[in-house]
């Protein structure tokens, strides 16, 4: 159903609360933001109330999965999503409603990259409303339209070691826990790292790269790192 272009209380709290916590990280170090970068909160939102015309606006594309495809009930489902221009936030809607949304890192620039996460509880066919954010800027939504059919099988008990993937464009990995260390680079998007340690507070997870011996750290941040396996307060404190 098309974005109400009415502006209500009703639409504009959860959208004002992804933008402020935005834009409250664009005044923070990478390394600051130790809690997840925030998801609106309530019953219904749109950004369809917010500036859709400002010239900062991106324009967002859906690389996959395609159009129609069928996919499980309660499983995860993995969006990929681009923009030709700096973005600072991703929002899925369903039926007028927040599915998921995701803050990026701190001084994106540029085209940027992400990987969304929709969980389906039930079956039947949904149209998905793909919103990017720049500040105040909101996207025309792209939409995407999924049949979900079927329960999905179990994936295990999570006992394994832990592994992570990387969800977003231009996150740092660095030479030690914290942003007084040096940043060595920038990960991959869709990136996944074995992991092998934490910091004593489990803000900041040491991991290893494919192709590399040598370990580098990332904020754990489970909207830009999201951990499979037995991780948190079970992995070893490293130096």
């Amino acid at each position: 159903m098309p974005p109400q272009r009415s502006i209500t209380a009703r639409v504009l709290v959860p959208f004002l609360i992804l933008l402020a916590l935005a834009a409250a990280g664009c005044n923070l170090t990478q390394g600051d933001q130790q809690q997840d970068a925030g998801t609106p909160s309530g019953s219904a939102a749109s950004p369809a109330g917010a500036d859709t015309t400002s010239g900062g606006a991106p324009s967002v594309q859906i690389v996959s999965p395609a159009e129609g495809q069928q996919v499980p009930a309660n499983q995860r489902v993995d969006i990929t999503v681009n923009t030709g221009s700096t973005a600072t936030g991703f929002q899925i809607n369903v039926g007028g409603r927040v599915a998921s949304s995701v803050a990026l890192p701190s001084g994106q620039s540029g085209p940027t990259e992400a990987i969304l996460v929709w969980e389906p509880d039930h079956e039947g066919t949904f149209t998905l409303e793909i919103y990017a954010l720049n500040g105040s800027a909101v996207s025309d939504p792209a939409e995407l339209t999924l049949v979900v059919s079927g329960t999905a099988a179990s994936s295990g008990d999570g006992s394994g070691a832990c592994t992570g993937r990387v969800m977003v464009a231009q996150l740092n990995y660095r030479a030690g826990p914290g942003t007084n260390a040096a940043r060595l680079g920038q990960f991959d998007t869709g990136e996944t790292v074995r992991v092998i340690g934490r910091n004593a507070a489990t803000t900041w997870y040491k991991v290893q790269r494919d192709g590399s011996d040598d370990p580098v750290w990332t904020i754990n941040n489970t909207q830009w790192l999201r951990t499979e396996g037995t991780c948190g307060a079970a992995l070893p404190v490293t130096d």
